[in-house]
């Protein structure tokens, strides 16, 4: 990365206006209240004011960032619509006329334009739990059923971002990646990133972006700074400008305070202070931007509850914002809880038995047909993927003095990982589904016959845990959990059904489907010592 793309940072938060004291009460309130807070920055008058990581998480740490991406998507839409690729007001048809149906029209779809998917008004009601393995996602975007007519009422669809991925990749002959590298990745000194794709290769568009925080951070002021990064416009600033406005009214869809205030181009206004928007992703991912107070605050996190989690931001921020410079003796070493690692206990005998040997698990029925089998990643990194891998078996142990290392097979991948037996992470690779994930994990023996794993794909917002437990039959339950614990992902997933499935009798079934589906998720798989 050149040098002078690079973030600047101040001596202190005090140093560009920021409070630090507020900033660590802010800190303290996330520890105080279990908040699942991975990472923090905070960027003032064009600097980095302050930058924290909870541990095991790091500046290198790449992060799942959900429904952030579709601020990217935005972006990239911008750029294309801005070199003449098409309009806001290019219709769908128009990109795609093999949809048209010549026998029976489609008057709605005649209608659908850019500017309806931007504003989630697309029209379409899209399940969100469409089974995402098959390559057919455009055509099961035209055949769902419509809520209303393109254009006339707001409902929170991802895929309409994977159809504006589909017009760029289209009109430009180039995947949403390529476009956007010599456009944004480059000019901001990003990496290019890993951006989850459909079956053929093309974006989602509305999840599967993933980036470190300070990425997140370089676009987020880019955004702020009229869409300038390094003194050089990048971002057209007419797409900032349009983008972070108020496109459509929100206030009918949720009765959560930040969601019913206005919609731009896959950016949101905020309720919390009146001069900002966001990218906000699913789990609180968010690059907010503070319009009149030349600030921005970024977060990663695996926290479910995410308008608490928006509702604790506005509580010290812009209140860490000063209007004057001070005393920089007054600034604080800010410090947030890391997470508890496993205790050291004693090494269980069965470690000589079951070295090497081979365990395998059967493959659950129920789980299979639901579409969501047992993986070493956690259900928020799988379940709109469209490789959901899973099936953990032939799974094998080695053990060392201070640690140890897992190997198995999932889908059509073989694993493995480092763990520590001495209270401290090993840190390694693994690849599930196509996608590959830096991992931290540690065990320990609860007793003879229960070893405990704890993997940390960093990438995600919860650890997994798998539980073994040995009998004297060469017998073996694997106990699936994770942390946080899955039923409070699904409920997080119920309310988000609330929110974007418009009929009411799928909204019903879905959210009575999902708790019965986490009660078999995480139920005892059996194997047997080979």
């Amino acid at each position: 990365m050149a040098d002078n793309l690079a973030l600047e940072y101040a001596k202190t938060p005090e140093e560009v206006e920021v409070d630090s004291k507020v900033v660590q009460a802010f800190l303290d309130k996330c520890t105080q209240l279990g908040k699942e807070l991975h990472s923090l920055m905070v960027l003032r008058h064009g600097k980095v004011a302050c930058e924290i990581y909870r541990e095991p998480f790091n500046k290198n740490s790449v992060h799942m960032m959900y429904s952030f991406s579709k601020s990217v998507t935005s972006v990239a839409t911008g750029f294309a619509i801005d070199e003449g690729f098409f309009t806001l007001e290019t219709k769908f048809l128009d990109i795609f006329p093999e949809f048209r149906n010549m026998k029976k029209p489609d008057a709605y779809l005649e209608e659908l334009c850019v500017r309806d998917l931007l504003t989630m008004r697309g029209g379409k009601g899209v399940s969100v739990l469409s089974n995402k393995s098959k390559d057919s996602w455009l055509k099961n975007f035209v055949n769902s059923d419509w809520y209303a007519e393109p254009g006339t009422q707001f409902l929170y669809i991802n895929e309409c971002m994977y159809v504006l991925c589909c017009m760029i990749v289209k009109t430009t002959g180039m995947s949403v990646t390529e476009f956007l590298t010599p456009r944004l990745w480059e000019p901001l000194g990003i990496d290019v990133p890993f951006w989850e794709t459909d079956p053929r290769g093309i974006e989602v568009g509305g999840w599967g972006l993933m980036l470190k925080t300070e990425d997140a951070a370089k676009f987020t002021l880019c955004m702020q700074q009229m869409g300038k990064y390094a003194g050089k416009q990048v971002i057209p600033e007419w797409w900032v400008k349009e983008a972070s406005k108020k496109q459509t009214e929100t206030a009918d869809s949720t009765d959560k305070p930040d969601s019913r205030v206005g919609y731009g181009y896959c950016f949101w206004r905020c309720a919390g202070y009146e001069n900002a928007y966001r990218a906000d992703g699913m789990y609180s991912q968010y690059g907010i931007v503070f319009e009149d107070l030349d600030a921005c605050v970024i977060t990663t996190a695996g926290e479910i509850n995410t308008q608490d989690m928006k509702t604790l931001i506005w509580e010290y921020f812009p209140k860490a914002f000063r209007s004057e410079k001070y005393d920089e003796k007054e600034s604080v070493e800010l410090y947030i809880e890391p997470y508890e690692k496993l205790p050291v206990l004693e090494r269980s005998e069965l470690e000589k038995k079951i070295e090497c040997q081979r365990i395998r698990f059967s493959k659950p029925i129920v789980l299979n047909i639901a579409g969501f089998p047992v993986s070493a990643v956690t259900m928020p990194a799988l379940y709109m993927e469209k490789d959901r891998a899973g099936n953990i078996s032939n799974v094998s142990f080695k053990f060392y003095e201070n640690d140890g290392v897992m190997l198995w097979t999932e889908g059509n991948e073989v694993n493995s990982v480092k763990f520590g037996l001495d209270g401290e992470y090993r840190w390694d690779y693994m690849k599930i589904g196509g996608v590959k994930y830096e991992t931290c994990s540690m065990a320990c023996w609860r007793n003879e016959h229960v070893l405990e794993l704890q993997i940390r794909a960093l990438a995600t917002v919860s650890a997994r845990v798998l539980t073994f437990t040995f009998d004297d039959k060469n017998r073996v339950q694997l106990k699936p959990s994770s942390n946080p614990p899955s039923s409070d992902m699904v409920n997080q997933l119920t309310g988000n059904i609330q929110d974007v499935v418009a009929n009411e009798t799928l909204r019903k079934a879905l959210m009575k489907f999902l708790p019965k589906i986490m009660e078999i998720v995480d139920s005892k798989h059996y194997g047997i010592v080979t």
